[in-house]
Order: C-alpha cells, then structure tokens, then sequence
C-alpha cells in the first residue's frame, strides 16, 4: 500500500507544482546552503540560503532545483518513502504584475485547488516581518497540502509541506512552517 501511497503523492506534488501560475521572469543563481546546525536528536537541520534570502529547519537534506518556471529555486526534502514532502520555493514575481498580494494569493490558491482536486479546510492572512502572508491547508481524498505563503518585494515565497492524511503531523508540518524567517 505505501507504493502505491507514494506514486500518488508523487503525481499529486507534480499536479501541484505544473499547475501554479507563471510568477517571474528570470532563473535565480545556483544557491548552495551554508553549513547546517543541528538542533535536536530528530535530524532537523537549519539552512541558509543567503542568494534567495531565507533560512529554514528541514527533517532531512533538502535538494535544491530550478521550479517549473524558472523564476526561483525550489528545495525539497523527501521522507517516508515518498509519503512525506518538506518544500520551500523562492520564485521572483514579474516585474510588471499588476494585483495585490491578496489576489496573488487567491490566485495560487486557485489553481492548487484545481490542480490537486482539493478543498480549502483552513485559510488565514498572516504577515512575517511586515511582509503579507498567507496560511492555509487544503485536503483531497488522501492528500493535506499544509502551506504557507509570504510575498517579500519582489520574491514569492512557498513554505509546503504535502502528506498522506494518515501521516499528516501538524506538529511537525508547525515546526517547518515556524522555523522559516528572512534573512
């Protein structure tokens, strides 16, 4: 059952990530992380990524790729099996948009809904450092998409984290979510 668990979780984040909106205009530079400093016996290690201007905790080593659209980095870390996704995304907005953050964050809600087949269970405006943010949790019939957004200038970020509902741990799913600031 757990293949089978995985190769869905693995179509439902390539639904997720293929159907968000274009969001920029350039790739970002290669981005590797400073050293990472351990912080409890559970492997969660913090990051820096001092190009996209973040740092974060992740549960295992995260592997940075260019997102779909080329307009950022993305970093995934993977666990159980492939049951468990960790994600932060830096993507730079284009230049010319033209909508407020809350009708970006509309926006993407909109088409993770349409592209994972998935309802909104809980969505709140939030702010980090003054920045407009959004937090919000979207489940399908075997997926909690837990997610927080955060438009910083002009960088979109995407704090993710996508689970099996059996192995959705809000703690953790908390734990990520809190441990990203801005450098």
């Amino acid at each position: 059952m757990k293949r089978s668990l995985s190769i869905e979780l693995r179509i439902a984040i390539f639904a997720l990530l293929c159907v968000l909106p274009a969001r920029g205009v350039a790739q970002a530079p290669a981005n590797p992380p400073s050293a990472p400093h351990s912080r409890d016996a559970h492997d969660w290690k913090r990051y820096r990524y001092n190009v996209d201007g973040f740092t974060v905790e992740f549960p295992a080593e995260p592997h940075p790729q260019p997102n779909d659209s080329k307009t950022g980095t993305r970093y995934v870390a993977s666990l159980d099996n492939g049951n468990l996704a960790y994600f932060v995304e830096a993507a730079v907005l284009p230049a010319n948009l033209n909508k407020s953050s809350l009708q970006v964050f509309d926006d993407y809600i909109n088409g993770v809904i349409k592209g994972t087949k998935s309802q909104v269970k809980y969505s709140k405006d939030i702010s980090l450092h003054g920045n407009p943010g959004r937090e919000f949790t979207l489940e399908n019939e075997t997926l909690v998409f837990q997610f927080r957004l955060y438009i910083v200038q002009n960088k979109l970020y995407q704090v993710l984290v996508v689970a099996m509902k059996d192995q959705a741990d809000n703690a953790e799913a908390e734990r990520f979510h809190s441990s990203f600031d801005l450098l």
